[in-house]
């Protein structure tokens, strides 16, 4: 299985990057700050039992519902990722139902970790997301179900009655739900999360990042969250000792206390992506690029694999799609990006179609 990802800065002199999907509008100040403060703690080793960093998780995620999580269901670690691993790999489930195209991350990790996967291949029309039919993918020996939202690379949300049922379906079978919201922030429909469900579906494990929305993929910050006392601690006696550094800590503590700046910046985040997103699939359009309708700060658009190489030999990165199955080297993830990113972008498409007669025809 061939795993890829975005943001390869390390094997190419990169001037533009569209593989990755963080925050066009950058790292907030009061978390440059936190960055700042977190040196002065480098000397000490964390706190192994996380208090801290378990009431702010609960203060930052519930502050924003108006809730009140138990500090408890809190557990961070270092990057969504790590989580991931840690969740599949602890629960070794017999049998997984996983929706593709997905995040290689999970692919990596349940095909490494579980007996037998099912995956469901979602439909275009649907915009790969699971329909209604997908219920009845949920065998007696399913063990665990992975579902995101909204998802990637697709970038659509899940419909939200669907999702109620599934939670009801498991709840009722006591099948674990691992439920991916790394990038609801960016839709501006935060009251499609199920964090304040967290009580009324015990079997439920909500995943959140700092990551993406907080342009902090080299800080390598998540929480995950489940209201059952025992899945949680056999979670968290699987994550590595230290799993948060001290610049983690210190953000996390900042965000909580900071919190209503910073759901100030994530409305603003939502908004610019919005219009942003726009900008980017009119011109796509214009290109002559068929787009898919998103959500999210990122989306899918056809293109061939050639472009990626010519593109990437210009100092611009963009993410093809070979190792997301069903989808092929054809299918381009793109990030949205600031406009005059997105000018750099355009001039280069143009050029290339120039130099390259062939792709006029391709497009």
């Amino acid at each position: 299985m061939k795993m890829a990802h975005g943001g390869d800065r390390y094997r190419n002199r990169i001037r533009t990057d569209f593989s990755v999907n963080l925050n066009p509008l950058d790292i907030p100040e009061v978390l440059q700050d936190a960055l700042q403060r977190g040196i002065t703690n480098v000397k000490y080793y964390p706190d192994i039992l996380q208090d801290e960093e378990r009431k702010a998780a609960a203060l930052f995620y519930g502050g924003r519902f108006k809730c009140t999580p138990d500090p408890e269901w809190m557990i961070p670690g270092n990057g969504a990722s790590e989580l991931i691993q840690t969740v599949i790999r602890e629960l070794r489930p017999r049998r997984v139902l996983l929706p593709v195209p997905c995040f290689t991350g999970y692919l990596r990790a349940v095909t490494e970790a579980a007996d037998a996967v099912d995956f469901y291949e979602t439909k275009k029309e649907c915009g790969y997301q699971p329909d209604a039919a997908f219920g009845m993918e949920l065998k007696a020996d399913t063990e665990l179900l992975i579902l995101t939202n909204p998802g990637n690379p697709s970038g659509r949300l899940l419909d939200r009655e669907l999702l109620l049922q599934l939670l009801r379906i498991t709840r009722e079978r006591k099948i674990p739900v691992l439920l991916d919201e790394c990038f609801l922030e960016f839709t501006g429909q935060e009251e499609r999360s199920m964090i304040p469900y967290l009580a009324e579906y015990p079997n439920l494990m909500v995943l959140r990042a700092f990551t993406k929305i907080f342009a902090l993929p080299g800080l390598r910050l998540g929480v995950l969250m489940t209201a059952d006392p025992l899945l949680g601690r056999r979670i968290r006696l699987a994550l590595p000792e230290w799993n948060l550094s001290s610049f983690a800590t210190e953000v996390l503590v900042t965000a909580a206390k900071e919190r209503e700046a910073l759901y100030t910046f994530l409305d603003r985040t939502a908004e610019y992506v919005r219009k942003e997103r726009s900008r980017m699939t009119g011109q796509l359009l214009e290109l002559g690029f068929p787009v898919q309708a998103s959500d999210a700060n990122f989306f899918l658009t056809d293109g061939p694999g050639e472009l990626s190489e010519e593109l990437k030999a210009r100092g611009i990165l963009i993410r093809t799609c070979e190792d997301m199955e069903p989808l092929d080297r054809t299918m381009v993830r793109l990030a949205v990006r600031p406009e005059e990113e997105q000018q750099t972008l355009w001039k280069a498409i143009r050029e290339i179609r120039e130099k390259k007669p062939l792709l006029k025809k391709i497009f």
